[in-house]
């Protein structure tokens, strides 16, 4: 993830810490307080929060501002509110509904080409896209995921102060005792490449957006969702190499899960769920805060283990041992689709920009 200054220390207690090591200990402990507080109080999709916390918690960034945290979770109540606004006044109308969705969803993936958070994208495209199809069978429903979703962002808004609270960064993390410099901002693409990226994405989610919709599928909406958690990320699947990458990175995900799951089989205990996340976070961590080209691919398995554990065991222990391995065949599925959707479209519209295919 980031090549850390060894020098660089920090107190934990008696015991002191390399950055590479807090990083690890902060990313096991967030995870697992995330994904304690979400199965603890089980509200609607309450395992987002533990699943999107893990990108604050991968970045050696600082934790978000005050004024960051209050304006993420703003942001995010507003989508809710116009998610179920477009429920409520335009799903009937799919000559007007889809067309506008096509182009909320182009205006969000221009607007992460630009630079901007692919974190709050993709709660946003959560929002926007969810909401209005679970409206199609039930409104008071549709009310509770929007109210679940707003709960899931503000816990992992707290969930990231609390554990860069717990496990502060050192003084001299960020230089030599001198106040942490602002990072310098990415460079943006010029608005060609822009108009292309955002026109990508859009062919990639709108068409599986219109099934569901069509269909009124409401069972498989984790295929939509992982959709839309790795469409924020397109450069995974561009080509065949980071494509591979991507589907190795879940099918590891999805098979820690299983295993995961079959442990808990034998300790159906919620403290256990908790020892387990933990050891899971560690290991995990030390393969993500890393400098190899693989770290990656284990911070996606790791965002696929919390997704399909969180998503079955908040359902009931009754239903969780099938819906384990559905999850996993959604999760697939899912993956399949973006990297083969992804190179497929990136071919389309490259070549009708001009044949610039990178």
């Amino acid at each position: 993830m980031s090549a850390d200054n060894p020098a660089v220390t920090a107190s934990i207690g008696k015991w002191q810490l390399d950055m590479r090591s807090l990083r690890i200990l902060r990313y096991a402990l967030g995870s697992t307080i995330a994904m304690t507080v979400a199965m603890g109080i089980n509200w609607q999709l309450s395992f987002l929060a533990a699943v999107l916390s893990l990108s604050f918690l991968a970045s050696p960034a600082p934790a978000p501002s005050l004024k960051q945290g209050v304006g993420f979770v703003l942001t995010i109540a507003v989508a809710c509110l116009a998610g179920l606004m477009l429920g409520k006044y335009l799903l009937s109308y799919p000559l007007v509904y889809v067309p506008f969705t096509g182009l909320i969803l182009f205006r969000l993936f221009y607007f992460m080409a630009s630079g901007r958070s692919p974190l709050l994208t993709t709660w946003l495209l959560i929002a926007l896209l969810v909401i209005p199809l679970i409206t199609i069978t039930s409104p008071a429903i549709a009310n509770m995921v929007a109210v679940g979703i707003l709960i899931s962002a503000a816990a992992t808004v707290c969930v990231v102060w609390l554990t860069h609270g717990l496990l502060p960064d050192p003084p001299k993390a960020h230089g030599d005792g001198a106040p942490a410099k602002a990072a310098p901002k990415p460079t943006v693409p010029p608005v060609d490449e822009r108009f292309i990226t955002a026109a990508i994405s859009t062919l990639v989610v709108l068409p599986l957006f219109v099934l569901f919709y069509s269909f009124k599928l409401q069972s498989p909406l984790l295929v939509l969702i992982f959709v839309a958690l790795l469409s924020a990320q397109p450069g995974f699947a561009t080509n065949f190499k980071a494509g591979a990458a991507l589907i190795i990175g879940n099918s590891i995900g999805g098979a820690a899960a299983i295993l995961m799951y079959e442990i808990l089989v034998l300790v159906p205990e919620f403290y256990f769920l908790i020892i387990v996340t933990f050891l899971a976070g560690l290991i995990f961590g030390t393969r993500v805060f890393s400098d190899k080209p693989t770290a990656k691919l284990y911070a996606m398995a790791f965002s696929t283990l919390l997704l399909v554990i969180g998503s079955t065991t908040a359902s009931g222990s009754g239903e969780a041992g099938s819906k384990v391995y559905a999850r996993v065949a959604q999760i697939t599925f899912a993956v399949v689709y973006v990297v083969m959707a992804f190179g497929v479209a990136d071919r389309f519209v490259r070549r009708r920009a001009g044949g610039n295919v990178t």
